[in-house]
């Protein structure tokens, strides 16, 4: 069965982008899911500060996204009119027109040059997420400018924090080892594992908390129902890792963003 899955996937991917095409408010889905994406992105961003990072070009980011998220994504209704008069709060517009014309966030920087389609995914601090966003092969890149993954949609691939240390080697698997960006707590070599055998029932995982004082510790912890992913699941790797840990217990604004199965529906196809 999952042999099967693999190569419906693999067909899929190597369609022609033509194929892929979406029209009307088919094209908002498709845009919006990737909003959803790029919010985990910045939030992981946001909670693992590189050390050229810039916390409140971060923080300022996620507000973008959030107001981009609250105008246009959220609305059960998006009439003739708001396709193309949407503006933000300081007066700059969204689109000329949602459905086929190019998104911009409100600081004036562009999302992309149209909906749905196959086109380069810019972050709202300029830096390029994605180069070819309807591609599965393509590499994804953190707010920061570092690496996430080399291969978007790729089972036996590896993604990275954005300090460059390993979330995965194995992102489209079941059964594969997750780890904190962090060394292990007991001053042993490598990193903290979360899972050795992530998204498997029934297995422990090593969960973060913190005392009263601040200091980290860690509980053995049992997967349960909901935190059972097929392999599909587990390419949306920024929305497993919101959902299995809070990381530094920061304030998650990209709640908002995060279905309850983590997945991303409709991004980029």
């Amino acid at each position: 069965m999952n042999r099967l899955r693999l190569l419906a996937l693999i067909a899929l991917l190597g369609t022609s982008q033509t194929t892929f095409a979406l029209t009307g408010s088919a094209n908002v889905s498709s845009a919006c899911a990737t909003l959803e994406f790029m919010a985990k992105m910045v939030t992981l961003n946001a909670m693992l500060p590189h050390d050229l990072d810039d916390i409140y070009e971060l923080e300022d980011m996620e507000y973008q996204l959030m107001e981009m998220n609250s105008l246009v994504c959220q609305p059960v209704i998006l009439t003739g009119y708001t396709r193309g008069n949407s503006t933000y709060s300081n007066g700059s517009i969204v689109s000329a027109d949602l459905y086929y014309d190019p998104w911009f966030f409100p600081n004036g920087q562009l999302f992309f040059l149209a909906p749905g389609e196959n086109t380069t995914i810019y972050h709202p601090n300029g830096r390029v997420m994605a180069y070819h966003w309807m591609h599965g092969d393509q590499a994804i890149f953190w707010p920061n400018g570092e690496l996430a993954t080399e291969y978007f949609r790729t089972f036996d691939v590896t993604w990275y924090y954005p300090d460059g240390n390993i979330i995965t080697y194995d992102a489209g698997y079941s059964g594969g080892r997750w780890f904190y960006p962090f060394g292990r707590l007991d001053g042993g070599i490598g990193q903290e594992a979360i899972s050795s055998n992530w998204g498997l029932e029934d297995e422990d995982f090593t969960f973060l908390n913190f005392t009263s004082d601040g200091f980290l510790f860690t509980t053995r912890e049992r997967i349960r129902r909901k935190l059972i992913f097929d392999d599909f699941d587990l390419l949306d790797v920024p929305g497993v890792l919101l959902l299995i840990t809070r990381l530094y217990q920061f304030n998650d604004t990209a709640k908002q963003f995060t279905p309850a199965d983590v997945n991303i529906t409709g991004a980029p196809y």
